[in-house]
């Protein structure tokens, strides 16, 4: 199958740089990919062109970075989870699937006391699981990847390594990743763009600044400035937390480029980071993507983040988009919502919600309906308006709960979520202040919203690890709640 990366072509470059000032080079992990293969090999059959499962819990470290890259450079499938999720909840996904192997990080080898250590890298281990049979995979099958956080679901995108190459290409051609580059560990891996992030950066030789740290954390700061760190990534709640504490009130001089993805920003941010990125001669880039997409569809170019509140930019290279009624006819011109459909070769090979739908092959045959009602404007230039679950009839007349929080954001500068069911209505707010205004302004603005309607405060917006709004959540706090 050949391998992922050509990790020997940049032989002694730094690929990953620990806070400890500890280095690993693309030489290392091309030593540390034979090294583990081998392990593998000596192991288990490798009967499948795709390799046996694996299992990985992912954190922030060399050893764990480091033991992905090798594995997935050597084409063999991964399922990343999060360090976080609860053992009861890790076990309930590895009997569903039956991985052949587990990465985990060495204090974990204590609740698996049976599965034998393979090989050791640095502060994780690879353990063979002791499954007497393991699910068939697809030989094109490189990732699972879970959409719902480190909620412990057992639904996963099947996303393939021809996915994930032209995803990683398309990512580092348009934020120009290079080989002077370095990037710093802000995103969890199990994160769809955390991962995206690390495959561009290895596609390129660029380094990777490895810390625990939290964007929050003044030592992930200190690290930042001491290494030098040239590209930033983060989803829209890091740049909301970033923007409360007024960390970009002071230049980065080691700061080239600054992305943006996971969801929307809302337009105050998206001004402020271009504001900034425009001061600074910084690159301040907007993506849209979902997991079903490996990522990434679209991206605002940084001279457009000004000039284009709240619009997602345009295709990513090699990508094609365009936009459905309710009965899949096309829609033409600007400012006429529809779904946005799109096309191309990181759209995934499907989903996964048993282990015998490890085998299945391509399903979407790189067609993805997103499920996001978007427009274009008089410049082809994509904005996200809704979804389209994300609607409730009140007094028989449509509305979007999207739409609302956008208003409410746009002329009250109150962030808020609206959740609903038909001729019900809730819209969180974080502060008891904000409730009052938000009471006054949405009936005044939807005529259709009277009955039904409240305002609850919350004390912040549940959301998953990917800084994603829970609305399940939410929608289950609006039902308990008694007036």
């Amino acid at each position: 199958m050949g391998v992922f990366w050509d990790f020997e072509s940049f032989a002694n470059a730094p690929a990953l740089i620990a806070d400890t000032g500890a280095i690993l080079t693309y030489r290392d992990l091309e030593s540390l990919s034979g090294d583990m293969e081998a392990g593998i090999r000596e192991h288990a059959d490798r009967d499948n062109a795709s390799g046996p499962l694996v299992m990985f819990v992912c954190r922030n470290t060399p050893g764990a970075i480091a033991g992905y890259a090798a594995l997935a450079n050597r084409g063999y499938p991964v399922l990343p989870c999060s360090v976080e999720l609860p053992g009861e909840m890790r076990r309930e996904v590895m009997n569903t699937y039956r991985p052949g192997f587990l990465l985990l990080p060495k204090e974990m080898r204590g609740g698996y006391p049976t599965m034998k250590a393979v090989c050791e890298i640095r502060d994780y281990v690879l353990l063979k699981t002791n499954y007497a049979e393991f699910f068939p995979v697809h030989p094109q099958l490189s990732l699972l990847i879970t959409t719902s956080g480190s909620t412990g679901s057992a639904k996963f995108v099947r996303q393939s390594r021809e996915n994930l190459r032209f995803n990683a290409a398309a990512i580092a051609k348009y934020l120009q990743i290079g080989a002077s580059d370095k990037t710093i560990t802000s995103l969890p891996l199990q994160y769809t763009y955390g991962l995206s992030v690390l495959h561009a950066s290895l596609l390129r030789g660029a380094a990777m600044v490895v810390t625990q740290q939290g964007v929050m954390d003044n030592e992930f700061w200190d690290l930042f400035e001491n290494e030098g760190v040239t590209c930033f990534h983060g989803v829209p709640n890091t740049y909301e937390m970033l923007r409360h504490i007024e960390l970009f009130e002071e230049d980065f001089p080691s700061l080239r480029t600054m992305s943006q993805a996971g969801g929307k920003l809302s337009r105050e941010l998206q001004e402020y980071y271009g504001r900034y990125a425009e001061e600074n001669g910084k690159r301040f880039i907007i993506m849209y993507g979902q997991s079903e997409a490996t990522a990434a569809v679209s991206w605002l170019p940084s001279g457009d983040t000004l000039r284009k509140p709240g619009s997602i930019g345009r295709v990513i290279p090699g990508g094609s988009v365009s936009l459905v009624d309710e009965a899949g006819n096309p829609v033409t011109g600007a400012h006429r919502p529809g779904e946005l459909v799109y096309r191309g070769p990181n759209v995934a090979m499907g989903y996964a919600q048993r282990g015998e739908d490890l085998q299945l092959g391509d399903e979407w045959n790189g067609v993805l309906k997103t499920g996001d009602i978007a427009e274009f404007d008089g410049d082809q230039y994509l904005s996200i308006t809704g979804r389209l679950k994300r609607f409730i009839k009140m007094a028989g007349h449509r509305i979007s709960l999207d739409e609302i929080d956008s208003m409410i954001m746009d002329e009250l500068n109150i962030r808020s979520v609206s959740v609903g069911e038909d001729d019900h209505l809730t819209v969180f707010v974080t502060d008891d202040r904000e409730k009052e205004l938000v009471s006054a302004f949405v009936p005044g603005r939807i005529s259709t919203v009277r009955a039904g309607f409240r305002v609850l405060t919350v004390p912040e917006f549940p959301r998953n690890e990917a800084g994603k709004i829970l609305y399940a959540g939410l929608q289950a706090a609006a039902q308990n709640y008694s007036v």
